[in-house]
């Protein structure tokens, strides 16, 4: 049917972005633009289906909103919003396509080329010989028209990009092709993925791509997500762009390293404002953030610490004649041992601390403390959750050695089972993590003799697949999704009791 004939009976509607673009072949199909599908004309109607070949090239595109709305108005959508922000994530499709390398190694064996494009239309592509790679990547991503980029690098084929196109996009040689499946997926059943399937609870887990020390690695994240499954609520990775969608979720879980000077506290914020239950929280970013707080949190509540001493310029020169050499100074926002300097002498300090006090009003100058490992003690809701130690990196004082690449960079560790740490190591992690709050903590503890003494305590703690989890495997991540289970549910309860009418 042209543009304008009435398809009003029709359940479909194919949503595209601009109609000029439409090839003629293609506009016998109840077409229509996504700014038509956006208006309320559509907000009423009822059991439609939308094919939505709008392109998607970024974060909270036409396109998504497309899917978005469709999923609102009760419509059902190919793509999903939530396939579609999938495709914005290299970490997903990264994840997501792990288990399928051995087929993709087959399919691309006998090219001599070093860079292929795979397009899947409708799960299915031209070539008979790519069918079934094409069919697993629709079912990973069900997305109508995807183009899926690979290069071959040290002899091994690897996904660069997909890439979401809109109909007008797609190579003129192909619409016969795309025409044929098009019309086939107007004629199928359509089922959506666990299509009777609902969850307790969502929880939004926030990670940067782009971040060098990542919280988590991406083996964490995937156990994080199984974890919630198996609690019956459904984990989703979202990115800094995803600060719109968060009222989508009913937690906010922070596996970016947390600043008060950029989203990840906008995020924290909103989400306590919203009344989701949130780790970490804005109060525990604002008191772990910060070394200077923390010294003087610390210091005041009698907690052993490395003696420290504070450095303004109005002070500085008086620092040195307190401190034996070597010793160490620190900036009040540095994470991952980055902004932490060793001086061995009064000219070093001088020097270091005049550049640093350009950037900061206050350093910190603290005792050096050489062990050969530091302690940490994972803490949630106030229970000891793993211990770790982490080893000085090879040749270095520090875990991190950031003058270095590779496997020298950061130290061994090795996990202890919770009854095997020293009293005076838990005692002290627990006094000083209750300080914070009730939160996800690990805390940083040097053991010299009897005597524990905080470094610090970190409110986005580091939990790496084959690290934190050495002894305690899939229970860790077990032991945090249920905190967040046992949090919701009590919300709910205190709603219910609150809209329980008086007697």
């Amino acid at each position: 049917m042209k543009n304008g004939t009435s398809f009003v009976d029709s359940p479909f509607r194919i949503v595209v972005d601009s109609l000029s673009k439409i090839p003629e072949r293609f506009q016998s199909l109840p077409i229509i633009t996504s700014s038509v599908y956006l208006s309320t004309e559509y907000a009423e109607r009822k059991r439609l289906k939308i094919v939505n070949l709008c392109s998607h090239r970024k974060a909270l595109s036409t396109s998504y909103y497309v899917s978005l709305l469709a999923d609102a108005r009760d419509h059902r959508a190919i793509p999903e919003a939530k396939t579609l922000h999938q495709l914005e994530s290299k970490l997903l499709i990264r994840d997501a396509i792990r288990e399928h390398d051995d087929l993709i190694q087959s399919s691309f064996r006998r090219l001599l080329a070093s860079h292929f494009t795979l397009s899947v239309y409708f799960g299915k592509n031209l070539a008979k010989s790519y069918d079934k790679l094409a069919k697993r990547l629709y079912a990973l991503f069900p997305c109508p028209l995807v183009q899926y980029q690979f290069h071959k690098k040290d002899g091994k084929w690897k996904l660069k990009e997909v890439v979401q196109l809109g109909l007008h996009q797609t190579p003129e040689e192909h619409h016969d092709f795309i025409k044929e499946q098009l019309d086939s997926m107007l004629h199928k059943r359509w089922r959506r993925d666990n299509p009777n399937k609902t969850y307790r609870y969502e929880i939004a887990i926030l990670v940067n791509e782009q971040e060098a020390n990542s919280p988590s690695d991406a083996g964490a994240l995937a156990k994080f997500c199984k974890a919630a499954q198996t609690l019956d609520m459904r984990a989703e990775i979202i990115s800094p762009r995803d600060l719109p969608r968060l009222m989508e979720f009913d937690a906010l879980f922070m596996r970016e390293t947390t600043r008060l000077d950029n989203h990840t506290i906008r995020f924290s914020l909103k989400a306590e404002r919203s009344g989701m239950v949130v780790i970490d929280d804005p109060e525990s970013i604002r008191r772990c953030c910060n070394k200077v707080y923390l010294a003087e949190l610390l210091r005041t509540r009698n907690i052993p610490t490395p003696r420290s001493t504070l450095i303004t310029r109005r002070n500085l020169q008086e620092v040195a004649p307190t401190f034996s050499f070597p010793l160490v100074v620190k900036i009040p926002d540095g994470s991952f041992s980055i902004g932490v300097h060793k001086v061995k002498s009064e000219e070093e300090l001088l020097t270091l601390c005049k550049e640093l006090l350009g950037t900061s009003s206050i350093l910190i100058a603290q005792e050096f403390v050489p062990t050969e490992f530091d302690w940490r003690i994972g803490i949630i809701d106030g229970r000891p959750l793993y211990a770790c130690r982490y080893y000085m990196s090879k040749g270095h004082w520090q875990i991190y050695n950031h003058a270095v690449k590779g496997a020298d960079s950061t130290g061994d560790s090795n996990g202890v089972p919770i009854d095997q740490v020293p009293a005076v190591v838990l005692d002290t992690a627990l006094k000083a993590s209750s300080l914070i709050g009730k939160g996800l903590y690990g805390v940083d503890i040097k053991q010299s003799g009897d005597t524990a003494m905080v470094i610090e305590v970190n409110d986005n703690p580091s939990i790496d697949a084959g690290v934190e989890d050495e002894l305690i495997g899939d229970e860790l991540y077990l032991a945090i999704m249920n905190t967040f289970l046992k949090r919701l549910e009590a919300k709910r309860e205190r709603a219910s009791q609150q809209n329980e009418p008086s007697s």
